[in-house]
């Protein structure tokens, strides 16, 4: 080989690890997605157990799918502690599932809701009088009402509302929350990809490039 040529050294690994970096965030609001998962799962925890400490279900005729939907909470929740102090990415994908399903749900609430607030509810009153004279003797004058029905239609257009946007945001935060435990997800299975041990075919593999300084002395050197 001439001392005109030149031969370069091509690394194996850690090059489609360090592109793969940017691909996702490891910090929302300057603090750590593992951290943000790990408090996301401790608040809907306190919820779960504050709904079963009310125990107001428990009378429900519904109570056995309530005590179902529980139980899975509760299963998804402990998956995610595990996923997380473990770092077992794919234990994350449950909470992902879930998180997905309560979006669509809070999402249709607000569709409703709105549907409601344009359309209405109408209501249909069937007055049935068989002897109009006795109707007429046995009416007593009743007093004015003190809120009237315009009041009344405002308040309840006004309920309304809240509640639409009530639901948007929450549907809106558990969006949010979703993606921060994606970026945990994504996080899991880049470290676990890294810390594996490379396999034979990637370490022995060899790697053959043409190298040249001029136009018409092509060198070709193979990188083991």
């Amino acid at each position: 080989m001439s001392d005109q040529s030149l031969v370069q050294k091509v690394p194996l690994l850690g090059s489609c690890s360090q592109a793969d970096e940017q691909t996702y965030n490891t910090k929302r609001c300057f603090i750590h997605v593992n951290h943000l998962s790990i408090a996301i799962a401790v608040v809907e925890l306190s919820i779960l157990i504050y709904q079963l400490s009310n125990g107001s279900w428990g009378n429900s005729e519904h109570s056995t799918v309530f005590t179902i939907a529980a139980l899975l909470f509760l299963l998804v929740i402990f998956l995610l502690f595990v996923a997380i102090f473990y770092q077992i990415g794919n234990l994350l994908i449950p909470h992902i599932v879930m998180q997905i399903l309560l979006v669509l749900c809070f999402l249709g609430l607000t569709c409703a809701t709105l549907y409601a607030l344009f359309h209405g509810a109408t209501f249909q009153l069937l007055v049935v009088v068989t002897n109009p004279q006795i109707a007429a003797d046995s009416m007593t004058i009743l007093p004015a009402p003190m809120i009237t029905t315009n009041v009344v239609s405002g308040f309840l257009v006004g309920l309304l509302v809240i509640f639409a946007v009530s639901y948007l945001l929450i549907a809106v935060l558990n969006t949010w929350c979703m993606y921060v435990v994606i970026d945990s997800y994504q996080l899991l299975k880049s470290q676990k990809l890294q810390s594996r041990t490379p396999s034979v075919e990637e370490y022995c593999a060899p790697k053959t490039i043409q190298l040249s300084l001029y136009p018409n002395q092509i060198v070709q050197a193979t990188d083991f």
